[in-house]
This record gives structure tokens, sequence and C-alpha cells, in this order.
């Protein structure tokens, strides 16, 4: 990509334009906003009206620049520093990666800074936890639940799910505490000397997660047409992991759209999207959120032509949208006690394959790839829908296909 397609872009949360290098403090305020949130690229010899302008010294510029990252910032990867040339001018194009061990800070400064928009700010209370939590190599659904106690899980669900997998027959209370403890369910207060909730406990097996974990829920819409303006069903579901999962796969095939072909003397039904391709996504979104996003569902939007699945927070790095559209990444998961209970379960995949499951489905059902992308904080995949002509499914279908799929 040459300077002229970068400038055809807005200055935005991963995008800075800048005429000259800026002084000391500032160039390093501005890296470590990028570090601390998704990257980005910082453009040198673009003036403010986005005019090429050029440098006139590039490897001097550079000089001075990585001097001031290495005096006032502690990196622990370097930004990578690209010199092109266009039109007989000369700019730098410095790249700067997700941080892996958030938050970085400028020498002498007490608090981190994020990048909002196309600014530099510094970070609130709630985002520097979240910086800290996604810094730490600590799995961020083993923290306590406050104001929840052991009463609020269903014990029994507890103790079914370890002897189903095998990891214990020993359930009396000490024996059950020791091994929910270890495998990330509930955490030991010194201070109060009990036993609390984490947030894998609550959420794979609270009895009303939603009482304890305010955005535990999934809002579900089903819009007339392509935008958000009427309604035809609506729907906030709560319950487990394992509840919601259920809940979103009845919401998809009863507003679901189908085609009709003749095979022969008779007709053949066929679903608008393959349902094994939506449940994946949800359960991934599920596994893979960032649950300590306040305020924040999951959000299932679905119109005439798409379905769009919002899942709060964006992806955890190194994993980029470029690395999942290549299929070159590692599985990695900030909630990590809750996969490994859906993987024992069988109800998620250990080798990552999610991504090229719903592909494959997509495919057979002669549809595109899902679209994904990071938007307001949210990862999000849109599967796009068949142009020929549907209609909602009736009620005597929907039962075939429950039972169809319950025989799978």
């Amino acid at each position: 990509m040459n300077v002229e397609e970068f400038v055809k872009e807005k200055e935005n949360k991963d995008l800075d334009f800048k005429l000259e290098l800026p002084e000391s403090k500032k160039a390093a305020q501005l890296v470590t906003a990028f570090y601390n949130s998704r990257g980005g690229k910082i453009i040198l010899g673009v003036n403010d009206n986005k005019k090429l302008v050029g440098l006139k010294n590039p490897q001097k510029v550079e000089h001075k620049f990585t001097q001031i990252i290495r005096h006032w910032c502690r990196l622990d990867e370097e930004p990578k520093i690209e010199f092109i040339k266009y039109e007989n001018k000369n700019f730098i194009v410095i790249h700067c990666p997700k941080g892996k061990d958030t938050p970085y800070f400028v020498r002498g400064e007490s608090k981190p800074r994020i990048r909002i928009g196309s600014s530099n700010v510094i970070a609130n209370k709630e985002e520097i936890a979240r910086l800290y939590r996604e810094g730490s190599s600590k799995s961020q659904d083993i923290y306590p639940v406050e104001n929840s106690t052991l009463d609020d899980l269903d014990l029994e669900k507890v103790k079914e799910y370890l002897e189903e997998s095998n990891l214990t027959k020993q359930l009396e209370s000490k024996h059950l505490h020791s091994l929910m403890q270890k495998e990330g369910l509930i955490v030991f207060n010194e201070s109060k000397k009990e036993y609390i909730p984490t947030y894998a406990g609550v959420l794979l097996f609270g009895k009303h997660p939603q009482l304890n974990i305010h955005c535990a829920s999934i809002k579900a819409d089903r819009y007339r047409g392509t935008d958000m303006i009427e309604w035809i069903d609506k729907n906030d579901f709560n319950g487990n992991i394992f509840t919601l999962v259920e809940k979103c796969e009845y919401f998809f095939k009863k507003n679901m759209r189908i085609a009709a072909w003749s095979a022969g003397f008779k007709t053949e039904h066929k679903t608008e999207y393959p349902i094994d391709a939506l449940k994946e996504a949800v359960i991934n979104a599920l596994a893979h959120r960032d649950y300590h996003q306040y305020g924040k569902d999951i959000l299932i939007r679905m119109f005439d032509n798409r379905i769009e699945i919002n899942s709060p927070g964006e992806l955890l790095r190194p994993l980029t949208i470029e690395k999942l559209q290549e299929h070159n990444y590692k599985p990695n998961s900030r909630n990590k006690a809750i996969t490994k209970v859906l993987l024992r379960k069988r109800i998620m995949d250990e080798r990552g394959s999610g991504i090229l499951r719903m592909e494959e489905a997509m495919k057979k059902w002669e549809l595109e790839k899902p679209n994904y992308a990071e938007k307001d904080g949210y990862f999000v995949i849109t599967f796009k829908g068949p142009s020929r002509a549907e209609k909602p499914l009736d009620e005597e279908i929907l039962r075939d296909l429950n039972e169809r799929q319950n025989n799978n």
C-alpha cells in the first residue's frame, strides 16, 4: 500500500498522520496509546490537510524516533519502521503492534494512555483494570464475583460435570471444593474465610447468572428489512452458558427464512443459513467475550439479508482479523476456565477450528464466508444470506428441524 492509499482513510483509532515527528514526550504518548489499544500506524510526512509533503531527512527522523522510544518507553517489542518513497518524496510509516504486556507507560506518568478515536487520552479506572487483565497471563474468568456465594451455584450440576468428565468420584464437600478451586470455578477469600464463585463458576453453573453478573445476557433481535427500525421479534435471554446456546438456536430457527426446491415428487426445505455455523459463532462469543465490560451483552441482530453476532471485547492479541482470515493463528482465550469446561463437554473443539467449521458450513450452503470485524469494542461476525426468495418458517417445519437437529 502506498502513502496515497493511506491518506484516503480518516484519522482513527488505528491511524495517525503527522507532518513531522512530534516532540519527545508526545511521540511516546502516541506510541504507548497504540500499544495499549489495538495497535496502529503513524504516517510521518503528511500535514493536517492530508497533503503529501514528505520528509527532508527520513534517516535522521528514524534515528531520533528510536532514541525517543528507548528513553521514554519500556516496550517488549519495538515498533516496525518502514521507509516509503512516493512521487519523489520520502515518508515513514511506524507500525505499532497491540502490546502483549499492557499497560505501557510514558516515563514520569502514573497513568497509561489509550487511543479513543483519533485522540490519545488517559485511561480511566475501568480501562486501566482491563489493561492489567489483558497483560496478565491469568485467565480473566477466574476472578471472584462480588456479593456471590456458593449458594448461587447449582452444585448438583457441578457434580454431574465432574463425574461425566471423569475428574473425580469423591464428591464430599471438602474434596469437591478443592477440585472446584483447581478448575477455576471458585476461589477462597482469606479475609472472609469462605469460598466465592468465579466468573466461570457463575456463568457455567450459576442458578441465576444474570443476578450476579449484569452483562451476562444475550439480546437477540429480528428486524424487518435491512436496518434497525422495526422489530419482528425481540428477546433478552438469561441462564447459564448451556441454556443460552439452546435459546439462541431456537431463536435462529424460529426467525429463519427458508428456500424450497422440488426434489422428485416432494419438496425439500433448507434453512436460509446453516444452523451449525450460527451456533458455533454463539458458542465462541460466550466462551471468549470480555465479561468485565460492564453493561455490554452479546448482541444478535437478524435482518432480511444478514445476521450479526456482536461479542463484547476485541480479539485477544496477538490474534488479528488478518490472521483469522488467513487461518494463521493458535487458539487462545481470555476465559480459559470456561473453554476448558466446554472442551470437556465437547461443545468446543480444542484445535481452534471453529472459524474453519463456520466457513465450511457456509460454503456448503453456497453462501459467502462470514465477515469478521472489530467495531466499538465488539468483535463482530456477519453472515450474509442468500438473495433468493424466502419466507418465514412455519411451526410444522420448525418442529421438523428441531427433530432433525436432536437426531444428529
